[in-house]
């Protein structure tokens, strides 16, 4: 395409968005919930449509990206039914929109209120996740929001079919289809030349790595919510069930470690014993994970690899590898937390209620744990559905970003001739 195509396909993108949004926010509960159930039918009843295109995918991609990323792209039989499950929960939650969220008389008689409201129009960019792709859809849909969607170029065969689906079932149920839109030209400058269509679109939501968001950030004329990376820690304090702090330490840096909410950072009391030092690592080890530390870290546990700094502690690995490091108590893990994280997730496991509330309260991240995984952070696992993504921002949406999210508000007065003296 050539620069001014480019230009002209993005804005039809995002003036299209915008007449839709205006069509969609008005839309009854009953409506958007009904469309959404036809969606998740016709995802079930397309299997077969969806496995063809998900193959060329894998076979176009199968050669250059790790086993971690192939796995994201892949679908089957069963991530399918979970779409369609998801997009069903979706339908299921209350209405995000219109609701009272205070209210009050003033002085002067006036009924004033702040009542939920959609944001508008989203720009939702996001890597080779192809699911993403409908569970964007889903939320931005059941928020009364327009979204235009930009998947990877890895799954570009697969979001193509799963947007139809989803367009095909709105558009059965007379909603308009350009509620939901997927770029399907995968030039990168589309998304350069979308960034600036701050007249139609709202937000910018980037979902994927580091450096894609930094790209986001920088090019954007739109607020972006942003994370940008997941660098989690899981700090084993000295009062500790080791039984529990194996398997939460497992959990967090195994079950799956190419997400977002992995541990990355393992931190253990120095008053543990070394005997329950080796019980937590010794699934890690089991599983090959490799596993970097300080030279004080390095010289106390075996196997461990002397980084000789600490630019590890910065690192967000997404593989069957993490760093290590020895700390004095509570108090000086979360120093490390408060200079390392990135402020997704970090957790916890102590029996000391003492322990517990001085993490709690001294560590600045979206999600704050106490005994139990950092994997548990996760829109689907709180109770919000699917989620577009996971804002370490702290204005207007932070942590696992549902339904609600994706929703601003405005002022109703209500008066009976009152002016202004």
């Amino acid at each position: 395409m050539t620069f001014d195509e480019i230009q002209t396909y993005a804005e039809t993108l995002a003036k299209k968005a915008r007449v839709a949004s205006a069509k969609i926010r008005t839309l009854s509960a009953d409506v958007r919930n009904h469309a959404l159930q036809q969606v998740a039918k016709a995802l079930r009843a397309s299997e077969a449509e969806i496995l063809q295109a998900n193959s060329l995918d894998i076979e176009n991609n199968k050669a250059t990206l790790s086993a971690a990323k192939l796995d994201r792209l892949t679908l089957n039989h069963d991530r399918i039914l979970a779409m369609a499950k998801g997009v069903e929960e979706i339908a299921s939650f209350p209405d995000p929109l219109n609701r009272v969220l205070e209210s009050r008389k003033l002085e002067n008689g006036v009924a004033i209120s702040r009542v939920s409201v959609p944001l508008g129009c989203v720009f939702f960019i996001y890597e080779s996740r192809p699911n993403v792709t409908i569970d964007g859809a889903a939320l931005c849909f059941k928020s009364g929001n327009a979204v235009v969607l930009r998947g990877g170029k890895e799954s570009i065969h697969s979001s193509k079919i799963l947007a139809k689906i989803f367009r095909s079932a709105i558009a059965s149920c007379g909603v308009d289809a350009d509620a939901v839109q997927l770029v399907e030209e995968t030039d990168h400058a589309v998304v350069t030349a979308l960034l600036k269509q701050r007249d139609y679109l709202d937000l910018v939501i980037p979902r994927g790595g580091e450096n894609l968001i930094r790209a986001v950030v920088e090019q954007s004329s739109i607020p972006v919510i942003k994370h940008f990376n997941g660098i989690c820690h899981v700090y084993v304090d000295k009062s500790a069930d080791i039984a529990m702090a194996t398997k939460i330490v497992e959990n967090a840096k195994t079950q799956r470690c190419g997400t977002c909410n992995t541990m990355e950072t393992l931190l253990l009391d120095k008053n543990l014993s070394d005997e329950s030092i080796e019980k937590i690592l010794a699934p890690l080890r089991q599983k090959n994970v490799e596993m970097f530390g300080d030279k004080e870290t390095a010289l106390r546990i075996s196997g461990i690899q002397d980084i000789g700094d600490a630019s590890n502690y910065h690192h967000e690995y997404l593989a069957l590898k993490c760093s290590v490091k020895i700390v004095d108590g509570v108090q000086a893990a979360c120093e490390h937390i408060e200079k390392y994280s990135s402020r997704h997730t970090e957790a916890i496991v102590a029996n000391d209620p003492q322990a517990q509330t001085y993490f709690l309260n001294n560590v600045d991240s979206s999600s704050v744990m106490v005994n139990a995984s950092t994997r548990l952070a996760d829109g689907g696992v709180y109770g919000l559905g699917a989620e577009v993504g996971i804002s370490t921002d702290k204005i207007h949406a932070r942590g696992p970003m549902g339904v609600e999210s994706l929703c601003t508000y405005k002022w109703i007065l209500l008066g009976d001739g009152q002016i202004r003296t």
